[in-house]
């Protein structure tokens, strides 16, 4: 993918400004240290919903901040987990005295820091929940990866909490329906191309352009499997028909494709 890009050392910096200065009815910037939270400040009463992980995946997380999803979103650097610095201020900066939702994916990198930042924020008297979120269905425990990643299904674990939230229902209830969103939920990714992190300039795995790869994570970790294409990048359709397979061989889950997944194969 083209992109235009200033400094590769700010680019996450500017992205972020720049997403703020668009949509400043929706959604506030704190730069120092960098969240997105949702305009007009926190909802007293209700509770807060604060989830992030590296950059590089937009919309995802701050394109879901907003009434009825999340109170704020925390961006690392690209495919790079936030620290826990910006996790406290946010979840300090989203609650309403009802506590505070933290959705994680599952990743070494963000639940550690997710963590700390929830004992943190407990010192400071803040309650915080979290929910891991691992919707990916074909990589379990392999070399790069602890347990199912969090991927895709992040989406609709923030879309039913936000929704919770946004009605009243307490920490516990909120957390409850989050963890029950994600229980039901399996994804399943294909890429086509290896990603690129934009200060190395150079996609981050060897990766020909008439293979495609299933499985892939949402960051730059190698997928479970490869498969050439034909015609050279191949059908979208075909693509998820082959992974649709692979998905529905696991029997783990009755929820077992992304909306894309279903898109192709209707």
């Amino acid at each position: 993918m083209k992109k235009l890009i200033n400094d590769p050392k700010t680019v996450v910096d500017e992205s972020v400004e720049g997403f703020g200065m668009a949509h400043p009815d929706l959604v506030t910037v704190t730069s120092d240290p960098l969240f997105v939270a949702r305009a007009g400040g926190a909802s007293a009463g209700k509770v807060g919903i604060v989830s992030g992980g590296g950059s590089g995946h937009e919309p995802l997380h701050a394109g879901f901040v907003g009434y009825g999803m999340l109170s704020a979103a925390v961006p690392g650097a690209v495919f790079t987990s936030p620290t826990p610095d910006p996790i406290v201020a946010a979840t300090l900066a989203v609650d309403g005295g009802a506590g505070v939702l933290h959705i994680v994916k599952n990743y070494t990198g963000d639940v550690l820091n997710f963590e700390t930042a929830a004992d943190l924020a407990d010192a400071e008297g803040v309650r915080v929940v979290s929910v891991i979120v691992d919707d990916d269905v074909a990589v379990k425990d392999s070399l790069y990866t602890a347990g199912r990643r969090g991927v895709a299904g992040t989406v609709f674990v923030e879309k039913v909490a936000g929704a919770a939230a946004e009605r009243g229902d307490d920490l516990d209830a909120v957390a409850a329906i989050a963890t029950k969103a994600n229980s039901v939920t399996r994804t399943m990714g294909v890429a086509l191309a290896a990603g690129i992190v934009p200060h190395a300039g150079s996609p981050a795995s060897p990766w020909p352009t008439t293979r495609s790869r299933s499985a892939s994570a949402s960051t730059a970790s190698p997928g479970a499997s490869g498969s050439s294409s034909s015609p050279p990048i191949g059908s979208s359709t075909d693509c998820w028909r082959r992974s649709w397979r692979t998905c529905r061989s696991k029997r783990e889950t009755r929820s077992c494709c992304s909306s894309t997944a279903w898109v192709a194969l209707r």
